[in-house]
């Protein structure tokens, strides 16, 4: 019994020890594209800027008080021929948090000028097996201005709303859930059968079946963390179903004094199946 035991102890050590490995590997390499992404910043290169993005994607802020979106391609436009800005060597960039799940992540960066200081979100998915920057939400704080409360508890329950909101859409089926939880612009991006996949929130929500799941009794669902800066949010959702498991990785705004999940990806972990043995 005692050598039972030490194999097994020795077999879930091993298992844990190439899962740790595996995660720290793609943690690793989810670092690349940001790294990619200061030192674009840095040099004003934009061969370090294409290497970071993905080809589609966009960059959604407030800006001026209204909501704004930019393509990547138009991000990457406005930088050609421009040169590092004159006060670089007082500029400081660092990667924050990283969230690894299978193909998916979640990364943040902060940049710190003279005289503004930059959070961006950054969702990342692993695409033909590399790490790109597919989404990036930011809030821009003027230094001098009055210090942004970040992670308030109020602000923090306010995030939750269209949150839960997104979690009533999936528990009845109901799409008028899902309008309050999304803005009227916005994608869901994934990989799918190995493919990087988009839909837009207007055909996600055209296709809530307008009813439970079958199986809606044996379905969980819970909102992890969540975490505010200024006016942008970035928060994780678990739907654990019984033959599939997602985690949802979503960027919010806060537009027009209320908080809208503008991005949404995710990673589809598939459950093995259950052998029912006969007696």
């Amino acid at each position: 019994m005692r050598k039972l035991n030490a194999a097994l102890i020795l077999a879930i050590f091993l298992l844990a020890s190439s899962f740790a490995n595996a995660q720290q590997g793609d943690k690793d390499a989810v670092m690349v594209p940001l790294e990619n992404y200061i030192k674009g910043h840095a040099t004003v290169n934009i061969e370090y800027t294409k290497k970071a993005f993905h080809t589609t994607g966009a960059m959604q802020s407030i800006r001026d008080g209204a909501y704004f979106s930019e393509s990547f391609a138009d991000y990457i436009n406005g930088l050609t021929g421009r040169k590092p800005a004159a006060d670089e060597a007082q500029r400081k960039r660092r990667v924050g948090t990283v969230d690894v799940v299978g193909n998916a992540a979640l990364a943040k960066v902060v940049s710190e000028y003279p005289t503004i200081k930059y959070v961006d979100y950054m969702a990342l998915l692993k695409i033909d097996g590399e790490w790109k920057i597919v989404n990036k939400i930011y809030f821009a704080e003027p230094k001098g201005a009055p210090a942004a409360k970040s992670d308030t508890i109020s602000d923090k329950e306010a995030v939750r709303v269209p949150l839960e909101n997104y979690l009533k859409g999936h528990a009845t089926g109901d799409g008028e859930y899902f309008k309050k939880a999304f803005h009227t612009e916005g994608n869901l991006i994934w990989i799918r059968d190995g493919k990087y996949t988009t839909r837009s929130f207007a055909e996600y929500i055209a296709g809530a079946s307008g009813k439970p799941p079958a199986d809606e009794a044996q379905r969980k669902r819970r909102i992890g963390t969540v975490e505010v800066v200024g006016n942008a949010a970035v928060a994780t959702i678990i739907l654990d179903y019984p033959t599939v498991k997602f985690t949802d990785y979503m960027t919010l705004l806060k537009i027009n004094g209320e908080w809208k999940i503008v991005n949404k990806t995710f990673f589809a972990e598939p459950k093995p199946a259950v052998e029912i043995k006969k007696n």
